[in-house]
């Protein structure tokens, strides 16, 4: 069996590459060759391995997202296998996949393939969330260094910053079943269950076929404040909409940036799905 293991070298605090060349010497132990190679941004790690049956991710969601559109590009579907090394891990909670990274490897050499579901946005795809409006691109406006080194408490800054620059989003949400039109702060459609390891997909999960959406309609900011908050301690806001759908189109009156894995998504409009299954994951 091919097998590659493909590691961020900027994840698991500098500590991937020494981590990935350790699981190179395990595999070999059970006489599977397991080729290394680092994520390099513009570049596709499956150039000359189009062939790889078995891939394993060091990092987190954002890299768990590129190494899935880049398959993608190539029409591959290899079974994959995740480390969790980024600062949310998102992706690997919602499928019980072990924090030590030793142990999600033990995971991937024992464990059973499952088939997952995956989002796709016009012509991309995302593992674990697409989102947009309030906070949701904090993400992308942290630098990678300081989330090296603070973990998630360094979108606390970003997440304040676009907090302050509250405003409400016309929207039209159209799904196989029911419409939305409206007056908006924050759009979530999960595949996976949490978003910054916050539990905002009640409903959540990862392999029957739908997508779980959350919306927040805009009332006067402090009413919107106090939705949130209650939304996060565990109530039900009368403006805080949940539905299912495993197709949706979704149009916007202004441009907006949005946001999926937390890496720079596409331009509206939006035409979002859910592929059933789309995915094979050991673990």
């Amino acid at each position: 069996m091919k097998a590659l293991i493909i590691y961020n070298p900027k994840a698991g605090r500098g500590r991937s590459q020494a981590f990935a060349e350790a699981a190179v010497a395990l595999f070999a132990e059970r006489d599977i060759c397991l080729k290394p190679k680092a994520l390099t941004l513009g570049e596709n790690p499956f150039d000359g391995d189009e062939d790889a049956e078995l891939v394993v991710i060091c990092g987190g969601d954002g890299s768990i997202n590129y190494v899935v559109n880049c398959m993608r590009q190539k029409g591959l579907n290899p079974t994959l296998g995740i480390v969790p090394m980024g600062t949310a891990n998102d992706m690997a909670n919602a499928l019980g996949i072990p924090r030590s990274h030793k142990r999600a490897l033990k995971r991937i050499l024992e464990g059973e393939v499952h088939n997952i579901d995956c989002g796709k946005v016009n012509d991309r795809y995302f593992v674990n969330v697409l989102s947009f409006g309030m906070g949701t691109t904090a993400s992308q406006h942290t630098p990678r260094d300081l989330k090296k080194h603070l973990g998630k408490l360094a979108y606390i800054k970003p997440g304040l910053d676009e907090l302050l620059k509250m405003h409400p989003v016309r929207v039209n949400i159209k799904t196989e079943s029911e419409e939305f039109t409206g007056d908006i702060l924050i759009f979530l459609a999960f595949n996976g269950v949490t978003a910054g390891r916050m539990h905002l997909a009640r409903n959540s999960r990862i392999d029957d076929g739908l997508l779980d959406v959350a919306i927040l309609e805009a009332r006067n900011a402090v009413l919107s404040y106090g939705d949130m908050v209650h939304y996060l301690l565990g109530g039900n806001p009368e403006a805080v909409h949940h539905f299912r759908c495993s197709h949706m189109e979704v149009t916007v009156e202004q441009d907006l940036d949005t946001d999926i894995d937390g890496e720079p998504g596409p331009n509206f409009p939006l035409t979002i799905s859910c592929e059933h299954g789309g995915l094979k994951i050991r673990y």
